[in-house]
């Protein structure tokens, strides 16, 4: 007799592994979007973020401009006569920190996988 109701194990482990797997990279996406400060700016690593840096860094870059004269942070905070390096130098330091995430969150991936890992709860995301 069969009850169509009975999940096997098997099924009920890949369920939860692939929740955590899901949890996991939210996890990685919240610490990528706590960003970077250097130099006192803050400079968001959100995806919207990274999207207006790359953006300014290219108009700056075909423009020919090396100073924005106006510059707006993360945090609202304005700053005149900001240099088109610092700009780059921070869409590269969240780049390198957001690679830094995404090979933690592999680390971590691959106990979830191998079921050394059943929680994403309370994971070290300092790189």
């Amino acid at each position: 007799m069969s009850h169509s109701w009975f999940i096997p194990k098997e099924e009920t482990e890949r369920q939860h592994k692939a929740s955590l797997l899901l949890e996991l990279e939210s996890e990685r996406k919240a610490a990528e979007a706590q960003g970077v400060e250097i130099e006192g700016v803050p400079y968001s690593g959100d995806p919207a973020n990274r999207a207006a840096l790359l953006e300014s860094v290219q108009f700056a870059r075909e423009a020919g401009i090396e100073t924005f004269a106006k510059w707006k942070d993360s945090s609202g905070g304005f700053h005149a006569d900001y240099p088109l390096s610092c700009v780059e130098n921070g869409l590269r330091v969240i780049g390198d920190r957001r690679g830094k995430l995404i090979a933690r969150e592999a680390g971590y991936a691959a106990q979830i996988e191998s079921g050394e890992l059943a929680n994403v709860e309370g994971l070290d995301w300092s790189v």
